[in-house]
């Protein structure tokens, strides 16, 4: 008999300034609330000695127990298709690895770094070689000689690449169909990548106003 995975779902934001967050919150409470998830949104203030993007992996350290897996959120992303299941499109493309991530591409026409992850969303295992894969990417920052990457936008996504995604090679998975669970037009998850505010929330809004029953789904 199948046993349904326990799966969190983990989102970090810090602030008031982003408004569309409100809005994908609601998205993601109504899908985890449809398929018997937790959700967690962890709003603890960043450090002084780094930038705030570096929050997510504490986040994820903070909430790796009492589950079988951890899928990580960042505020501009959101379930796109409600009626897919994690346990049954992204749990078999992690294998036996650790962690997968999205290559980091927004879309075709705005292909990134095609060979290196893209960090707003992340799938791990809950293990004891996760929990280890995360705290080094997390003391990374701390590195001499990665120092410069501990301020400015997506720098923990560069120290990912640098530091667990060489240190680590067997245990992470870079899912080259990022489309799937990353970028502007994921198929599952959906991560408005580098987009201003606002345009986050007239996308935001737009699909709310087409998708207006998932909110008020029953569990």
């Amino acid at each position: 008999m199948f046993k349904k995975p326990e799966i969190r779902i983990v989102q970090y934001h810090w602030g008031e300034s982003n408004l569309s967050y409100q809005m994908s919150r609601k998205i993601n409470e109504a899908y985890c609330r449809r398929h018997g998830h937790q959700f967690i949104v962890k709003t603890f203030p960043p450090r002084d000695d780094r930038a705030w993007c570096w929050s997510k992996i504490p986040a994820m350290r903070e909430e790796l127990h009492d589950c079988d897996f951890l899928l990580y959120l960042d505020a501009d992303a959101f379930f796109y298709s409600h009626e897919l299941r994690i346990e049954e499109e992204l749990i078999p493309l992690l294998g036996v690895k650790q962690i997968m991530m999205g290559s980091d591409n927004a879309c075709e026409e705005l292909r990134h770094q095609p060979h290196k992850p893209n960090s707003g969303v992340i799938l791990v295992r809950n293990t004891e070689k996760t929990a280890e894969i995360l705290r080094v990417w997390d003391e990374s920052s701390e590195r001499p000689d990665l120092n410069e990457f501990r301020f400015g936008s997506y720098h923990e996504q560069d120290t990912c690449y640098r530091t667990i995604w060489q240190e680590y090679a067997g245990d992470v998975k870079l899912l080259s169909d990022y489309y799937l669970m990353n970028g502007f037009y994921g198929m599952f998850i959906r991560h408005l990548m580098g987009m201003k505010d606002e345009d986050c929330l007239a996308i935001l809004k737009k699909f709310l106003i087409d998708r207006r029953e998932i909110i008020s789904a029953p569990a």
